[in-house]
């Protein structure tokens, strides 16, 4: 409801008024003040979208209460009633922008048109603001994006000089959340990633951020904080996590970033991010990283050990080399301070590790095991049976070095089937099984060769022929959304938009322009 200050030093005055837009049914709050002192306190306590004023009054002029007026609010709307039809004061109404100069006594016709006039006036008003409002933000979502891409700050700054970068230093972390199915391009056509951040700000209380739509796997969320500590940080993930399981029924993995200390870093925290949550190809049930330091409560012998040697064996036969090393310093971290484990049991659970790793090594026989393994179980200390294992691993490492495809090869087979398949559904998991590699090496290997990661190529790939056939055809937004494997429309508009910095029918309408200026 609009708020409108009526201000005469006659209250019959004020009466007419009042009744005029009682009658009139004009829906706005009234407010009244009988100088322009008193008009100007009320005025500094609250905000008024219509001042209504007469020009000569005690202790403060109308024109001086105008000008006041607006310094505070520049887009209120003034009128001028008054009983004097003198120029001097039309021209100064007129350079304070009023709407109208109302002579008294007020006419209602004259009345009813003005004001009319005037609330038309604010919600245009407010229409070009909120479009501008949106318009920014949107262009904010845009630099923020290309800022953790490696768009260098500076050369951002000179590309949008009419934005205001302070925005920059309102976050303090990032966390980044990731899905294993293309969760955002699921939602109901109803519920867009907007939708969804929502939910998630109204779930956890006290919490605010932006959001940049990366992929419909990946959501990065820049967290606005006031002195709260990682420790709170790590709890808001673990509640967006849970929020997330609850509602939706599926496992996201969410990954905080170091305190920001300055927007520069964003790219380098951004890596960090990507990099800590892939740990989830290594840890089970876990969803918040980057994982802490396992700790060691179990007395007596432990449980999960079976798990870890499967885990080791899976690693040397799919040639994964980084769950490899992640599985084998894991098993060295359990025991190498937990002395209240068996001597016995350390010695035989290495024992059986060893057997594990050798059986495809050609340079051990059954001589050469049996001696390795008289070896452990006459070692003194950990230190001693690490050492040997961790022989042994490096020259496992060698092998499956020397053994497995060339990455450079492997990615050119991913990257040809993306280009054909682009229209369907697409993981990592799938990708994966095309080259026979587990998903998580395929990522690490994809990331070197490449410079980024696969959810990342496949969107860029698909932003590049969505424009090609803005550009190029007829198309229906709605068909090209499809043509290029998005289901869900607001979310594909959403992601073009942040991805070019517009609508694909706002982007078509640029291109074609520029055709015909051409």
């Amino acid at each position: 409801m609009y708020r409108i200050l009526i201000v005469d030093d006659e209250k019959d005055e004020r009466n007419v008024i009042r009744f005029l837009l009682n009658k009139y049914r004009f829906q706005l709050d009234i407010m009244e003040a009988s100088n322009g002192k008193e008009a100007l306190t009320l005025l500094r306590k609250q905000p008024v979208h219509i001042l209504f004023t007469d020009i000569k009054m005690p202790f403060i002029d109308g024109i001086e209460l105008a000008t006041k007026a607006r310094e505070l609010y520049p887009a209120i709307q003034t009128i001028f009633f008054s009983g004097h039809d003198d120029f001097d004061y039309i021209k100064k109404a007129l350079s304070l922008r009023a709407v109208d100069y109302i002579l008294k006594p007020v006419k209602p016709d004259e009345f009813l048109q003005t004001l009319r006039s005037v609330i038309q006036n604010i919600k245009t008003l407010e229409k070009d603001l909120a479009e501008i409002e949106a318009s920014t933000e949107l262009l904010k979502t845009h630099i923020l994006n290309r800022l953790i891409n490696k768009t260098p700050l500076q050369k951002l700054k000179n590309e949008y000089p009419s934005i205001n970068f302070d925005f920059l230093n309102d976050y303090s972390y990032m966390i980044l959340m990731q899905f294993d199915e293309p969760f955002f391009d699921r939602l109901p056509e109803e519920k867009d990633t907007l939708f969804f951040y929502h939910t998630i700000e109204k779930a956890i209380p006290n919490f605010s951020c932006n959001f940049i739509d990366l992929n419909p796997f990946q959501i990065l969320l820049l967290v606005k904080t006031s002195g709260e500590n990682s420790l709170h940080t790590k709890q808001t993930a673990t509640s967006i996590q849970k929020q997330i399981h609850e509602e939706y029924g599926i496992n996201c993995f969410t990954s905080i970033s170091r305190k920001l200390s300055s927007p520069s870093e964003m790219p380098k925290f951004y890596e960090e991010l990507e990099k800590d949550i892939e740990d989830r190809f290594f840890y089970s049930d876990t969803y918040v990283f980057p994982k802490e330091a396992i700790q060691i409560e179990d007395k007596g012998y432990p449980e999960g050990d079976d798990d870890l040697l499967l885990a080791i064996k899976n690693a040397v036969t799919f040639a994964d080399i980084v769950s490899f090393k992640q599985n084998m310093n894991l098993l060295f971290e359990k025991y190498r301070l937990n002395l209240e484990i068996s001597h016995i049991y350390v010695r035989f659970l290495f024992s059986k590790l060893l057997q594990l790793l050798v059986c495809d090594l050609p340079l051990y026989d059954k001589k050469t095991i049996n001696k390795k393994m008289e070896t452990i179980y006459s070692c003194h200390h950990f230190s001693d049976i690490e050492e040997i294992l961790t022989s042994v691993q490096n020259e496992i490492i060698k092998k499956l070095e020397d053994e497995r495809k060339s990455p450079k090869h492997v990615i050119q087979i991913v990257k040809k089937y993306i280009q054909e398949h682009y229209q369907e559904d697409l993981s990592l998991n799938l990708l994966s099984e095309q080259v026979y590699l587990s998903p998580g090496y395929l990522s690490e290997i994809f990331i070197q060769e490449t410079g980024c990661g696969i959810n990342k190529y496949i969107k860029n790939l698909r932003m590049e022929v969505a424009k090609d056939l803005l550009n190029n055809t007829n198309m229906k937004v709605n068909d090209i959304c499809h043509n290029v494997g998005y289901q869900n429309l607001s979310y594909f508009v959403r992601s073009f938009r942040e991805h070019f910095g517009a609508s694909p029918e706002k982007y078509r309408q640029r291109d074609k322009k520029m055709k015909e200026n051409s």
